[in-house]
């Protein structure tokens, strides 16, 4: 016998039942996106790499696939929308109104470690704003994630938050180079992963001494006693104390200012009422350079599994694509961690879940097939999924198990009676009460 095949490291096939899921937490993201007023795009799952490495450097090519055409054109999977969206907005910015908010769900593709909610193709939902350097931008993504997760029945979440013009002063306050800000970005991002130990070797390896990563620790270390809005005003004072530069001092400040008007209107009563789970967290980094304002990361606070959505401002970004600069911001949701939370919190879920064949249809001998073809024909106009035995020979107990084990709930029975009285026999599989009836009586009773 030969050896079955698998599919490629990192990549999964989904059973139906597993479809079902998948496709009810899509369909709620995207209905929640378009309650919001974004609207869709897509654009191609392959761009040249070039794009691809223009805001994040050559570097990237460890962690995407990259190959060439028959051309010889260097190409890339996507790794992420947001550099495939620089180019589209670029490319169409005369034909978009602005802002342009936007929305896509897709899959995209990373050539990393596979782990717990670590794939090498998954999906990601994405909404992000072109066009505006308000904050009140990130106040409504913010609100849009809160709606969307409580669709979702997430619960029992945080929203960390961090500015990168915070980061950027506290790197200087720290007397770090600014040649070696992003390698101790880089670093500092993994703390979560390989520990303060690992942070500071990563620190030698790149020429940053351990003193300068225990200064960057102290000017962080904020009473947790304090609210965000104090700690924020604390760190304003150490910033205003060590970093001499005016500049960078202004833009650190200008930060801390971002973050005190998200932290301070997302408790009133507004746009984002209800919002009451962000978090102040000086050390969130996010690894992504283009980056340029607030950023944040939303993690499961009962479930070990890394952040499943994540985002921030990027007001560069579409100015290397060629398009004149403009303010951006976006937030992403990790479709794959969504699904697994939602499983991982609850085991049966699957069993609850029904088909979304509603109605199993049977006919008893071959002579009542066509009457069976056009009663299927009634209900899948009428908005009700219909499958239609195709058996030769129908069995009767057979076809219910088989709908049984499908989790359909109706069957209609088609038989001479049936087909001459234009009637059926609609059975519930969950009562297991059966009546005589129209198919119009019918659609509405499945209705």
């Amino acid at each position: 016998m030969s050896k079955l095949i698998q599919p490629p490291k990192g990549t999964r096939d989904f059973l139906p039942e597993e479809m079902v899921l998948r496709r009810k937490v899509m369909e709620t993201i995207r209905e929640s996106f378009a309650l919001y007023g974004f609207v869709e795009i897509d654009s191609p799952v392959f761009e040249y790499f070039e794009l691809l490495s223009r805001k994040c450097g050559s570097e990237i090519e460890k962690e995407i696939y990259v190959f060439e055409d028959k051309a010889k054109r260097k190409l890339g999977l996507r790794f992420e929308f947001t550099s495939p969206l620089g180019r589209y907005y670029a490319t169409n910015a005369e034909k978009l109104t602005k802002p342009f908010k936007r929305y896509i769900i897709g899959k995209v593709y990373r050539y990393e470690n596979t782990q717990a909610g670590r794939y090498r193709e998954f999906y990601q939902a994405d909404a992000d704003i072109i066009g505006s350097y308000s904050m009140n931008v990130e106040l409504e993504l913010l609100d849009l994630a809160v709606f969307t997760l409580e669709k979702l029945s997430m619960g029992n979440y945080e929203i960390v938050i961090n500015d990168r013009k915070i980061l950027d002063g506290i790197i200087n306050a720290a007397g770090i180079d600014e040649s070696k800000k992003d390698a101790a970005l880089r670093a500092l991002d993994k703390t979560a992963k390989i520990g303060e130990a690992g942070v500071i070797k990563e620190f030698n390896e790149n020429g940053i001494g351990e003193g300068n990563y225990r200064s960057f620790m102290r000017l962080i270390d904020l009473d947790p006693g304090l609210d965000d809005a104090k700690k924020l005003t604390a760190l304003k004072e150490r910033i205003n104390e060590y970093v001499k530069d005016e500049s960078i001092k202004n833009k650190t400040n200008e930060g801390i200012e971002e973050l005190s008007f998200i932290i301070e209107n997302e408790r009133k009563a507004g746009a984002c009422e209800g919002l009451n789970v962000i978090k102040f967290d000086p050390l969130l980094v996010r690894g992504l350079g283009y980056y340029t304002g607030p950023i944040f990361e939303i993690k499961s606070k009962d479930i070990s599994i890394g952040s499943f959505a994540a985002g921030g401002r990027y007001d560069n970004l579409v100015e290397l694509y060629g398009s004149r600069p403009e303010g951006a911001c976006g937030i992403s949701f990790g479709v794959e961690r969504i699904i697994d939370i939602v499983t991982e919190r609850d085991k049966d879920i699957f069993k609850s879940l029904s088909s979304p064949v509603r109605l199993y249809i049977v006919y008893l001998s071959e002579s009542e097939r066509t009457s069976a073809l056009k009663t299927a024909k009634f209900f899948r106009l009428k908005g009700i999924n219909a499958e239609l035995s195709v058996s030769e020979g129908p069995n009767i107990g057979k076809e219910i198990k088989y709908a049984d084990k499908k989790g359909i709930e109706y069957i209609a029975v088609i038989g001479g009676r049936e087909a001459s009285e234009k009637k059926l026999t609609l059975k519930n599989l969950k009562t297991r009460k059966e009546i005589f009836i129209s198919a119009e009586e019918a659609a509405e009773s499945i209705k």
